[in-house]
Protein backbone atom coordinates (compact mmCIF):
# COMPACT_ATOMS: atom_id res chain seq x y z
CA UNK A 1 0.00 0.00 0.00
CA UNK A 2 3.03 2.31 0.88
CA UNK A 3 3.94 1.39 -2.56
CA UNK A 4 0.79 2.18 -4.60
CA UNK A 5 0.63 5.83 -2.80
CA UNK A 6 4.22 6.47 -3.42
CA UNK A 7 3.08 5.87 -7.16
CA UNK A 8 0.33 7.50 -7.62
CA UNK A 9 1.83 10.29 -5.64
CA UNK A 10 4.31 10.84 -7.72
CA UNK A 11 1.92 10.38 -10.89
CA UNK A 12 -0.25 13.36 -9.69
CA UNK A 13 3.05 15.39 -9.43
CA UNK A 14 4.36 14.91 -12.89
CA UNK A 15 0.56 15.77 -13.83
CA UNK A 16 0.80 19.22 -11.82
CA UNK A 17 3.65 20.31 -13.02
CA UNK A 18 2.80 19.53 -16.91
CA UNK A 19 -0.32 21.50 -16.72
CA UNK A 20 1.12 24.48 -15.61
CA UNK A 21 1.46 24.83 -19.53
CA UNK A 22 -1.68 25.49 -20.73
CA UNK A 23 -3.77 23.12 -22.98
CA UNK A 24 -1.62 20.09 -21.88
CA UNK A 25 -3.26 17.85 -19.16
CA UNK A 26 -7.09 18.38 -18.82
CA UNK A 27 -8.18 19.79 -15.46
CA UNK A 28 -10.89 16.33 -15.28
CA UNK A 29 -7.49 14.19 -15.86
CA UNK A 30 -5.55 16.05 -12.75
CA UNK A 31 -8.61 15.78 -10.21
CA UNK A 32 -9.08 12.40 -11.28
CA UNK A 33 -5.03 11.89 -10.54
CA UNK A 34 -5.45 13.67 -6.95
CA UNK A 35 -8.21 11.78 -6.21
CA UNK A 36 -6.32 8.75 -6.45
CA UNK A 37 -3.78 9.56 -4.62
CA UNK A 38 -5.72 10.99 -1.77
CA UNK A 39 -7.38 7.36 -2.08
CA UNK A 40 -4.19 5.56 -1.97
CA UNK A 41 -3.09 7.57 1.09
CA UNK A 42 -6.49 6.77 3.15
CA UNK A 43 -5.67 2.60 2.10
CA UNK A 44 -2.12 2.98 3.42
CA UNK A 45 -2.84 4.73 6.39
CA UNK A 46 -5.75 2.18 6.93
CA UNK A 47 -3.00 -0.20 6.45
CA UNK A 48 -1.02 0.94 9.05
CA UNK A 49 -3.62 1.10 11.57
CA UNK A 50 -4.38 -2.50 10.40
CA UNK A 51 -0.71 -4.10 10.95
CA UNK A 52 -0.08 -2.01 14.24
CA UNK A 53 -3.21 -3.96 15.53
CA UNK A 54 -1.87 -7.30 14.72
CA UNK A 55 1.33 -5.68 16.31
CA UNK A 56 -0.69 -5.56 19.63
CA UNK A 57 -2.92 -8.22 19.52
CA UNK A 58 0.70 -10.61 19.03
CA UNK A 59 2.08 -8.36 22.02
CA UNK A 60 -0.61 -10.02 24.17
CA UNK A 61 0.60 -13.44 22.75
CA UNK A 62 4.20 -12.53 24.90
CA UNK A 63 4.37 -12.37 28.84
CA UNK A 64 7.33 -10.14 29.53
CA UNK A 65 8.32 -9.93 33.40
CA UNK A 66 9.47 -6.41 34.46
CA UNK A 67 12.74 -8.46 35.98
CA UNK A 68 14.91 -10.81 35.00
CA UNK A 69 14.94 -13.71 37.08
CA UNK A 70 14.57 -17.75 37.21
CA UNK A 71 11.27 -19.53 36.79
CA UNK A 72 10.56 -21.02 39.98
CA UNK A 73 7.30 -23.17 39.14
CA UNK A 74 5.40 -23.89 35.83
CA UNK A 75 2.09 -24.58 36.38
CA UNK A 76 0.79 -24.99 32.27
CA UNK A 77 2.13 -27.06 29.34
CA UNK A 78 1.51 -26.85 25.60
CA UNK A 79 -2.04 -27.19 25.08
CA UNK A 80 -3.43 -26.22 28.56
CA UNK A 81 -6.33 -24.16 28.15
CA UNK A 82 -5.86 -20.84 30.26
CA UNK A 83 -8.56 -18.33 30.92
CA UNK A 84 -10.16 -15.77 33.34
CA UNK A 85 -12.03 -18.53 34.21
CA UNK A 86 -12.06 -22.43 35.35
CA UNK A 87 -8.99 -24.25 36.48
CA UNK A 88 -6.82 -22.51 33.95
CA UNK A 89 -7.04 -19.67 36.13
CA UNK A 90 -6.83 -21.44 39.43
CA UNK A 91 -2.62 -20.65 39.49
CA UNK A 92 -0.28 -18.21 38.05
CA UNK A 93 1.09 -19.36 34.71
CA UNK A 94 4.69 -18.87 36.06
CA UNK A 95 6.44 -18.18 39.20
CA UNK A 96 9.65 -16.03 38.77
CA UNK A 97 12.02 -15.23 41.40
CA UNK A 98 14.96 -12.82 41.19
CA UNK A 99 17.41 -14.53 43.52
CA UNK A 100 20.46 -12.07 43.55
CA UNK A 101 19.13 -10.30 46.85
CA UNK A 102 16.80 -11.92 49.04
CA UNK A 103 14.59 -10.72 52.11
CA UNK A 104 14.85 -12.21 55.37
CA UNK A 105 12.28 -11.73 58.03
CA UNK A 106 12.22 -12.24 61.93
CA UNK A 107 9.52 -12.19 64.07
CA UNK A 108 11.52 -10.45 67.57
CA UNK A 109 9.83 -11.40 70.58
CA UNK A 110 8.74 -7.99 72.61
CA UNK A 111 10.73 -8.99 75.35
CA UNK A 112 13.95 -8.33 72.84
CA UNK A 113 12.36 -5.57 70.46
CA UNK A 114 13.91 -2.84 72.62
CA UNK A 115 17.51 -3.86 72.00
CA UNK A 116 17.38 -4.01 68.15
CA UNK A 117 17.11 -1.00 66.06
CA UNK A 118 17.62 -0.30 61.79
CA UNK A 119 20.77 -0.97 60.33
CA UNK A 120 22.01 -3.48 63.14
CA UNK A 121 24.26 -6.51 62.06
CA UNK A 122 23.05 -10.02 62.72
CA UNK A 123 24.42 -13.25 61.75
CA UNK A 124 22.62 -16.08 60.87
CA UNK A 125 23.01 -19.80 59.00
CA UNK A 126 21.16 -22.33 57.72
CA UNK A 127 21.15 -26.03 57.97
CA UNK A 128 21.71 -27.23 54.63
CA UNK A 129 25.16 -25.04 54.72
CA UNK A 130 28.14 -24.66 56.99
CA UNK A 131 28.73 -20.57 56.11
CA UNK A 132 27.57 -18.36 58.49
CA UNK A 133 25.91 -15.13 57.04
CA UNK A 134 25.70 -11.77 57.66
CA UNK A 135 22.36 -9.36 57.02
CA UNK A 136 21.71 -5.87 58.35
CA UNK A 137 18.31 -4.66 59.30
CA UNK A 138 16.50 -2.22 57.05
CA UNK A 139 12.79 -3.11 57.71
CA UNK A 140 11.06 -2.85 61.00
CA UNK A 141 7.35 -2.86 61.26
CA UNK A 142 7.31 -0.41 64.55
CA UNK A 143 4.22 -2.77 65.93
CA UNK A 144 3.60 -5.77 67.40
CA UNK A 145 1.66 -8.81 66.21
CA UNK A 146 -1.47 -9.39 68.05
CA UNK A 147 -1.23 -13.26 67.93
CA UNK A 148 2.53 -13.66 68.51
CA UNK A 149 3.24 -10.35 70.58
CA UNK A 150 6.36 -10.02 68.37
CA UNK A 151 7.99 -7.50 65.95
CA UNK A 152 8.56 -8.07 61.87
CA UNK A 153 11.67 -7.40 61.33
CA UNK A 154 13.09 -7.64 57.54
CA UNK A 155 16.88 -7.87 56.38
CA UNK A 156 18.05 -7.29 53.07
CA UNK A 157 20.48 -10.40 51.88
CA UNK A 158 22.67 -10.12 48.92
CA UNK A 159 22.65 -13.63 47.58
CA UNK A 160 25.18 -12.88 44.74
CA UNK A 161 26.84 -16.91 44.82
CA UNK A 162 23.45 -17.90 44.21
CA UNK A 163 23.73 -20.85 47.28
CA UNK A 164 20.77 -19.82 49.34
CA UNK A 165 17.67 -20.49 48.48
CA UNK A 166 13.97 -18.86 48.43
CA UNK A 167 12.06 -20.27 51.47
CA UNK A 168 15.14 -21.85 53.85
CA UNK A 169 14.53 -21.34 57.45
CA UNK A 170 17.40 -19.30 59.01
CA UNK A 171 18.74 -19.45 62.64
CA UNK A 172 19.48 -15.82 63.16
CA UNK A 173 21.76 -14.46 66.19
CA UNK A 174 20.19 -11.42 67.67
CA UNK A 175 22.48 -8.93 68.80
CA UNK A 176 20.69 -7.86 72.05
CA UNK A 177 23.38 -4.94 73.04
CA UNK A 178 21.49 -2.90 75.86
CA UNK A 179 21.48 0.83 75.62
CA UNK A 180 22.09 1.13 79.15
CA UNK A 181 25.09 -0.21 80.95
CA UNK A 182 23.14 -3.00 82.83
CA UNK A 183 24.55 -5.32 85.65
CA UNK A 184 24.46 -9.31 85.39
CA UNK A 185 24.16 -11.35 88.40
CA UNK A 186 23.73 -14.85 89.54
CA UNK A 187 19.82 -15.92 89.53
CA UNK A 188 20.57 -16.84 93.33
CA UNK A 189 21.27 -12.99 93.91
CA UNK A 190 18.08 -11.76 93.24
CA UNK A 191 14.95 -11.92 95.57
CA UNK A 192 11.15 -11.76 94.47
CA UNK A 193 9.01 -11.70 97.13
CA UNK A 194 5.98 -10.23 98.37
CA UNK A 195 7.65 -6.99 99.00
CA UNK A 196 9.18 -6.97 95.40
CA UNK A 197 12.18 -7.93 93.92
CA UNK A 198 15.62 -7.04 95.59
CA UNK A 199 19.08 -7.67 95.70
CA UNK A 200 20.78 -7.50 99.06
CA UNK A 201 24.00 -4.84 98.87
CA UNK A 202 26.16 -5.10 101.31
CA UNK A 203 27.35 -1.94 103.19
CA UNK A 204 30.04 -1.34 106.49
CA UNK A 205 28.79 -5.07 106.52
CA UNK A 206 24.90 -4.30 106.74
CA UNK A 207 22.65 -5.53 104.73
CA UNK A 208 20.55 -3.17 101.90
CA UNK A 209 17.58 -3.91 100.09
CA UNK A 210 18.04 -2.31 96.45
CA UNK A 211 14.77 -2.95 94.81
CA UNK A 212 15.24 -3.81 90.97
CA UNK A 213 14.19 -4.46 87.52
CA UNK A 214 14.92 -7.89 85.97
CA UNK A 215 16.08 -8.26 81.95
CA UNK A 216 16.83 -10.69 80.03
CA UNK A 217 18.18 -14.19 81.43
CA UNK A 218 20.41 -16.78 80.55
CA UNK A 219 21.41 -19.94 81.63
CA UNK A 220 22.00 -19.25 85.61
CA UNK A 221 22.41 -15.02 84.99
CA UNK A 222 19.90 -12.34 84.59
CA UNK A 223 20.24 -9.05 84.05
CA UNK A 224 19.05 -6.40 86.38
CA UNK A 225 18.13 -2.79 86.53
CA UNK A 226 18.24 -0.64 89.66
CA UNK A 227 20.34 1.93 91.78
CA UNK A 228 23.35 0.39 91.87
CA UNK A 229 26.68 1.15 90.85
CA UNK A 230 29.90 -0.81 90.01
CA UNK A 231 31.89 -0.95 93.54
CA UNK A 232 28.82 -2.56 94.68
CA UNK A 233 28.47 -5.80 96.87
CA UNK A 234 26.17 -7.64 96.68
CA UNK A 235 24.65 -11.28 98.01
CA UNK A 236 25.14 -14.19 95.81
CA UNK A 237 23.05 -16.46 97.78
CA UNK A 238 19.93 -14.08 98.67
CA UNK A 239 16.62 -14.98 100.54
CA UNK A 240 13.82 -13.28 102.28
CA UNK A 241 15.47 -14.54 105.59
CA UNK A 242 18.11 -11.62 105.56
CA UNK A 243 16.40 -8.30 106.82
CA UNK A 244 17.18 -4.58 106.30
CA UNK A 245 20.26 -3.73 108.61
CA UNK A 246 21.21 -7.34 109.32
CA UNK A 247 25.18 -7.65 109.54
CA UNK A 248 26.57 -9.38 107.03
CA UNK A 249 30.21 -11.19 107.09
CA UNK A 250 32.05 -10.64 103.90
Amino acid sequence: MEAIYATSKSTYNRLYETSKVEGTISKNDLEMANGKKNSDYAQYQAAVAAHKEVSIMRGYLEIRAPFDGVVAARNVNLGTFVGPQGKGSDLPLLTIQEQSKLRLAVSVPELYTGYLHQGDEMSFNVKSLPDTFTAKITRMSGALDLKLRSERVEMDVQNTKGNLLPGMVAEVLLPLNAKDSTFVVPKSAVVSSAEGIYVVKVVNHKATRVDIKKGREIDDKIEIFGDLTPNDKLVKIASEETKEGDTINE
